[in-house]
């Protein structure tokens, strides 16, 4: 008779391979072709590219005819005070959890080679569903939350939107965020307006990131500052969550003097099958011009050696008009959100004119 413990191995075996043969068939029935291909397109083609109405920010919509619910209102920044001090800010609207987190860094920190350097922050999840209203031409949306039953201490964040302009306040017991977001010019449309298939197991999303300029002020325990940046208000108007089926995820905006850019980089590999899904816009901020890429890489120049998150990256955009190139290092982290600084960069006009991007910093979701 069989003993146990080797019956045991012998059903775990079996599992094991059932499970593989599974996986095999599930990926047997993958359509590869599907993916959207928005950088194989005409590049003058602009589909549903265009400045957001009201109606682009709300919680339903519609999108390629289809009815659709909002994922989440998404606001990054880097900010920067009267004293130069730098701060990485990000808050999420969802319909149904929200969070935010506030870090100050310091550039000069970073002095370990291959590993971020670790800077306070404060923080908090709020699990209330959310407030929220229309009006013509505004929506507000807000969530508070008490740390405990009886006590008079809370948290409440707030943001009042219009079409490329949001006014974002955020207040705890020590501090009160008060900023003015901007829309720089076109936002970066996913799949130029579109809902992109975005691997053979039929993910999807679509949305815009309006790069923006940022104007307001912090207050800190009894002391107030003007702070100013760049960031993104985020619209996801639909997206499923990566799952095991994205190995790499790379959600990138930058804006410097000269130009700003977003990309979605997706990528995976399947035994010899491999697919990337590649999406993005450069806008030249002198000319106004949209450009929506016909290729684009990023590549990881370095890791840190805890969490093994790329702190060094390059990013390659081919447009019709010329090419970007540039060098960002990370600066801070949280929930998988990396602060950027541009270090070196440039866009070249097939002209031969150049571009040398200066005061430049962005965002890199890991997801």
């Amino acid at each position: 008779m069989t003993n146990k413990p080797a019956r045991i191995v012998i059903l775990w075996n079996v599992k094991r391979i059932l499970g593989k043969m599974r996986e095999m068939l599930f990926y047997k029935k993958l359509d590869w072709n599907f993916i959207s291909k928005p950088l194989k397109e005409d590049p003058s083609e602009l589909f549903n590219i265009h400045r957001p109405t009201i109606e682009d920010y709300g919680l339903r919509y519609r999108v390629d005819g289809k009815a659709k619910t909002c994922y989440d209102w998404w606001y990054s920044a880097i900010l920067k005070d009267t004293e130069e001090k730098l701060y990485f800010f990000i808050l999420a609207f969802h319909p149904k959890w929200s969070f935010f987190r506030i870090i100050r860094t310091n550039m000069r920190a970073r002095a370990k080679q291959n590993s971020l350097p670790k800077f306070p922050g404060l923080g908090c999840d709020f699990h209330e569903k959310i407030g929220y209203s229309e009006h013509d031409e505004a929506i507000d949306i807000w969530v508070s939350k008490i740390t405990k039953p009886e006590s008079s201490k809370r948290t409440f964040a707030r943001v009042t939107i219009k079409p490329c302009k949001s006014h974002l306040i955020l207040k705890t017991d020590d501090m009160t965020l008060d900023l003015n977001f901007t829309s720089l010019g076109m936002p970066f449309w996913i799949n130029r307006g579109r809902e992109a298939i975005c691997s053979p197991k039929g993910d999807s999303m679509s949305g815009f990131y309006d790069v923006s300029q940022i104007e307001g002020s912090l207050k800190h325990l009894a002391e107030k500052t003007a702070i100013s940046g760049v960031g993104i208000n985020e619209h996801l108007m639909s997206f499923i969550p990566p799952e095991r089926f994205w190995k790499r995820i790379d959600g990138i905006f930058f804006c410097t003097d000269q130009v700003y850019c977003a990309i979605w980089y997706l990528e995976n590999q399947i035994e010899a099958r491999r697919f990337e899904y590649k999406d993005g816009a450069v806008f030249i901020r002198a000319t106004q011009e949209y450009l929506i890429p016909i290729d684009l890489n990023v590549e990881y120049l370095e890791f840190d050696n805890h969490k093994q998150v790329p702190i060094k990256i390059r990013i390659q955009v081919d447009t019709t008009k010329g090419k970007l190139n540039a060098v960002a290092e990370a600066i801070a982290e949280t929930e998988k959100q990396l602060a950027l600084k541009i270090t070196d960069g440039n866009f070249i006009f097939e002209d031969g004119r150049r571009l040398r991007l200066t005061n430049g910093y962005g965002q890199h979701a890991l997801h």
